[in-house]
């Protein structure tokens, strides 16, 4: 999916968003190279593959995770 959509060589993707392929959450690499701890950022094609943080690593994106009934 990275190639089809044209996603940024930054890291690895973990998860797909419910938007048919057009979002990602991706570990991003570029600052710590490839044995550092990577941030957690979701990447938005539909807006120039926009880079938003979500996370300063990955252990802080999964304490981060809830259940949908808890944001209503």
């Amino acid at each position: 999916m990275r190639e089809e959509w044209v996603y940024p060589a930054l890291g690895v993707g973990i998860t797909h968003m419910p938007s048919a392929g057009h979002e990602q959450i991706m570990l991003d690499y570029r600052d710590c190279g490839p044995t550092g701890e990577p941030k957690v950022v979701h990447v938005d094609q539909e807006f120039d593959h926009r880079i938003t943080p979500v996370a300063v690593d990955f252990a802080s994106f999964i304490r981060g995770l809830g259940y949908p009934d808890q944001f209503d």
